[in-house]
């Protein structure tokens, strides 16, 4: 079904948003306490607990099970209805994901991103830019999608 999207969606769902998936889920096992202490940035030490190590590395498998949800979902199925299905979930799980990283973050520091970290950027920002991806597809303002080919009728003996 990949290829029934038109150029920059394809190019986003299938190649952009499954890496940066991978990075998160690499980032989180890697190390589980930085993947912590960063989620928000700050100056003053953060205390790192058991329990907040095994969440980050549940979000980390998350994260490698959002990507290889996402490759299988576009490459395998011919049906856009079932792709714009898995879309739109993604869609609110994007709003879900940005509400709730503005909320850790206050208000101050969401309206100022010249203090972000890179987690800070990923968790809004790359998040905004998928939301927004997803948005203009549905819009439908990267063109239609391209048809996909009928299946190939069985021949009988």
């Amino acid at each position: 079904m990949a290829s029934s999207l038109p150029a920059v969606p394809r190019i986003v769902f299938t190649i952009v948003e499954p890496i940066s998936l991978v990075a998160g889920f690499l980032g989180a096992i890697a190390d589980p306490a930085w993947f912590v202490a960063e989620q928000i940035p700050q100056t003053e030490p953060v205390v790192i607990t058991d329990h907040s190590v095994v969440l980050a590395l549940e979000l980390g498998n998350l994260y490698l099970l959002l990507a290889l949800i996402g490759l299988a979902v576009l490459s395998t199925t011919s049906e856009v209805k079932v792709v714009r299905g898995y879309l739109v979930a993604l869609w609110l799980g994007d709003l879900g994901h940005i509400l709730f990283s503005g909320y850790a973050l206050g208000m101050d520091r969401l309206l100022n991103p010249a203090e972000w970290n890179a987690m800070a950027w990923g968790n809004v920002a790359m998040t905004l830019f998928l939301m927004l991806t997803r948005s203009a597809y549905f819009l439908g303002l990267f063109g239609p999608d391209r048809a996909s080919a009928p299946p190939a009728a069985k021949k009988t003996a």
